[in-house]
């Protein structure tokens, strides 16, 4: 289904986002991402970002289908597995909640579970972006 171009846009921008964290990534190595703040910096943006806008697809998806409202970021993923729209709640609820470390814990990120994050888990977003293109 083709959402409206309010959710397309922003289904551009995460691709967008998720692309140009994977660029800035290419063959960079643990020791060098954990050496610097430009690096460490950009991806905790870079992933945050992501998950907002998964967040606010979620939600105008839940008010376009007048399910809403929901209580908590967390509550938009499980609503879009009870509409269908997503498979499963995992990934993406531990998007959320890292997404919650990362603004309210931010001093206590963990450079390797970052750097993990960015190496091996930008197709969770991929993934989210196509579930929401061929929702019904």
């Amino acid at each position: 289904m083709r959402y409206n171009g309010v959710i397309q846009r922003k289904l551009a921008l995460l691709d967008e986002e998720i692309g140009e964290l994977k660029t800035h990534l290419t063959g960079v190595s643990y020791g060098e991402f954990e050496s610097s703040w430009v690096l460490r910096s950009m991806t905790e943006r870079a992933l945050q970002v992501a998950v907002e806008i998964v967040i606010d697809i979620s939600e105008r998806i839940i008010a376009l289908k007048n399910c809403g409202p929901v209580e908590s970021a967390s509550e938009c993923i499980k609503k879009l597995v009870t509409l269908k729209i997503l498979k499963s709640e995992q990934p993406f609820e531990k998007m959320v909640k890292f997404r919650n470390v990362i603004v309210h814990q931010y001093e206590h990120i963990n450079p390797e579970i970052l750097f993990d994050l960015a190496k091996n888990r930008l197709d969770d977003f991929r993934e989210f972006i196509t579930a929401i293109d061929n929702a019904e």
